[in-house]
């Protein structure tokens, strides 16, 4: 999208007229303005989908011991295929409040959710096991598709990391498998991978930037935890093979041109693809000659430190504010972490916390100025 620079910029050269000028400014100002109210409108319309969920989750719980068990899973049954049927003739048949529409449908994966658990309860099924989970995953995923939603995307991505916790949970054996944190990694490039595959077709681009992102955080959340301590690191043989494939698999996307060409932040998907090579070669390594605790620290930080960096320089080359705010949370939390690993001993407790507040609002503020100043540039002057 051009700004008002360019428009300026043709005006000096001779390339339109004032009263061209002036028509294209106003057409800018008022497609600024609609996308502002649409954003607004998906926020509004989403934020109180949610609190609908909550609100009638809650009531039903409330009155759980004065309804008959018939009547419950009626209740919730109906609610759920109600609030789905009315989100898709908002958003289809009537087409007059396509967002509303589609926040209704979340309202409905959301529920049909909290009726799994709720009607596995009612029939005294343990609910706290993966199967529900994985059950809700298979039984919204769809939508995603159906209803060309994102953020039903992000939902199955949450939905994919708490399955992943929980079967870990269940599953004694699968610590001396793989440990939790490979697992979030693991899981977390393949979901970013997932993103990638839905960006190389029109039809599915909608579920690449959730996908992408949400895969984003739970490989960085599971690197920074990789950045402390976790004592003796021994994964098992088929941690480097998992790895590789995932490497491999980018590299089979990212370096054909063509399918390079039809994604949308290529430097962001390269870093991802580094990682699952680099865990590939450290993991294989470590099987064969493993390595003391503070290596593997120093090491996991280097490599969290240079994906930031990585993550830094796709953001300012694809001018995508979510990436570089993304690096720049996790680069202050970073230095949060290593100044209480190495100042907490030595340090009084009083100017420790004096110091640490010290530093952490100076790189506030010079990060807020700098993010507000790329805002600025990438949108065109708008706010």
């Amino acid at each position: 999208m051009f700004d008002e620079d360019f428009i300026l910029k043709w005006l000096d050269e001779g390339t339109i007229d004032h009263a061209q000028a002036e028509k294209m400014k106003e057409d800018l100002a008022e497609y600024k303005r609609e996308r502002r109210s649409k954003k607004q409108i998906v926020a509004f319309s989403t934020i109180g989908a949610i609190l609908i969920g909550i609100g009638a989750i809650l009531f039903v719980a409330s009155n759980w011991e004065k309804i008959g068990n018939t009547v419950k899973v009626l209740l919730l049954v109906g609610t759920t295929v109600g609030v789905h049927y009315a989100g898709y003739r908002l958003k289809y048949e009537q087409q007059k409040y396509p967002r509303l529409g589609s926040a209704l449908v979340l309202l409905s994966a959301l529920l049909f959710g909290a009726s799994l658990f709720l009607i596995a309860q009612i029939y005294n099924i343990n609910a706290n096991n993966s199967t529900l989970v994985l059950i809700w995953i298979l039984g919204v995923f769809p939508l995603i598709y159906g209803y060309r939603s994102a953020s039903i995307a992000g939902l199955c991505s949450l939905l994919f990391y708490l399955w992943v916790s929980l079967l870990y949970r269940e599953s004694p054996d699968l610590d001396k498998l793989i440990s939790i944190w490979d697992l979030y990694l693991i899981s977390g490039i393949s979901i970013y991978f997932l993103g990638v595959l839905n960006g190389l077709t029109e039809k599915v681009k909608h579920a690449e930037t959730p996908f992408k992102f949400m895969g984003l955080q739970a490989a960085l959340f599971a690197l920074f935890a990789h950045t402390f301590k976790l004592g003796e690191y021994q994964p098992d043989k088929i941690v480097p093979v998992i790895y590789a494939i995932l490497g491999i698999l980018f590299l089979a996307v990212l370096l054909p041109k063509p399918l390079r060409e039809r994604l949308i932040g290529f430097q962001a998907d390269a870093s991802m693809s580094i990682v699952a090579l680099l865990m590939a070669g450290i993991t294989l390594t470590t099987i064969y000659i493993p390595a003391s605790e503070e290596t593997y620290m120093v090491l996991f930080n280097v490599i969290f430190l240079g994906l930031l960096t990585l993550l830094l320089y796709a953001g300012y080359s694809t001018e995508n504010i979510g990436i570089i705010n993304t690096a720049m949370f996790w680069f202050v939390l970073l230095i949060f972490a290593r100044y209480f690993d190495f100042f907490w001993e030595l340090l009084p407790r009083s100017l420790f916390f004096m110091l640490g507040g010290l530093v952490l609002l100076v790189i506030s503020v010079v990060l807020e100025r700098k993010r507000r100043e790329l805002k600025v540039q990438f949108s065109g002057g708008e706010q």
